[in-house]
């Protein structure tokens, strides 16, 4: 089984038990060229014998920190009384989860979260999500709470979204039509230190833009004089050398080239060239 990379997204499977094994199966939106990884399944890869404390965050590593005997601290952000009462329900059936404190204003909630000091932030959705993005930056600054994971209630509807919400600093996200049990499986996970997706975010696949097709000379209506710049400019000479060489003021060159680009759907002086070559008119 690969091994986890560092800053992928995770989108957590669901199990009925949270003891059972904490599968994930990722499409990395920071590099999609990794492919599909698994999480290792700390209940495989633990050494024997497994910790007794009971706690399913518990580190058995003998080489790693202390048994994690406290409950996770979480501190709810949502504009909404009763999303937020449903929150604090569902998350008091997990014995090592509970909630510190709660607040409906993202804009307010930074120093109640800075006082708290959480282990996990769950954050509400705004009205889109930038306004979210931003909330995440306010919460992990100095003044609030940089130590603590953060979750976003909204899902990464796709790869960009994700790179986005990983980036801004949060763990991922989740929207909250999911099972009881899978919301508290997610939020120990985060807690844990993962980043989770659920559902899986479509990754954004480009759509080749096909090439415009290219006016014929002979229907640009180009004027003799307009033909005669662009020829000019097909040999790499700059307005003020194009002048010279045609008896002609600078900025009547320029008007000349504009025209022309114009015509011939150009953006630019080097495209105009390069039509110029491609239709003859460089000799």
């Amino acid at each position: 089984m690969p091994a986890l990379t560092r800053g992928s997204a995770r989108v957590l499977r669901h199990r009925a038990h949270p003891q059972d094994a904490l599968h994930t199966e990722i499409d990395n939106p920071l590099d999609l060229l990794a492919g599909h990884q698994l999480l290792t399944d700390a209940a495989r890869t633990a050494p024997e014998p497994a910790c007794a404390c009971g706690h399913p965050l518990c580190p058995t590593s003998p080489t790693g920190p202390a048994h994690r005997t406290a409950a996770t601290r979480v501190f709810l952000v949502e504009r909404h009384p009763v999303v937020s009462a449903g929150l604090r329900s569902v998350l008091a059936t997990a014995a090592d989860l509970t909630v510190i404190g709660s607040a409906t204003d993202p804009a307010h909630a930074v120093r109640s979260v800075h006082r708290a000091r959480p282990d996990l932030v769950l954050l509400g959705r705004g009205t889109d999500l930038d306004t979210d993005l931003a909330a995440v930056a306010a919460l992990r600054r100095p003044d609030g709470a940089p130590d603590a994971r953060v979750l976003l209630l909204r899902r990464a509807e796709t790869t960009t979204e994700a790179s986005r919400i990983l980036l801004a600093g949060a763990s991922g996200g989740f929207p909250l039509d999911l099972p009881p049990e899978r919301i508290v499986d997610a939020v120990r996970l985060a807690a844990a230190g993962g980043t989770l997706f659920l559902p899986a975010p479509a990754p954004v696949r480009p759509h080749p833009t096909p090439a415009p097709t290219e006016r014929p000379l002979d229907q640009t209506g180009l004027t003799d004089r307009e033909r005669e710049v662009l020829a000019q400019l097909a040999l790499g000479l700059s307005n003020a050398e194009i002048g010279r060489r045609l008896a002609l003021a600078e900025a009547t060159v320029k008007k000349h080239l504009t025209q022309a680009m114009r015509k011939t759907g150009q953006s630019d002086r080097l495209r105009a060239a390069l039509y110029a070559v491609r239709h003859g008119l460089a000799g």
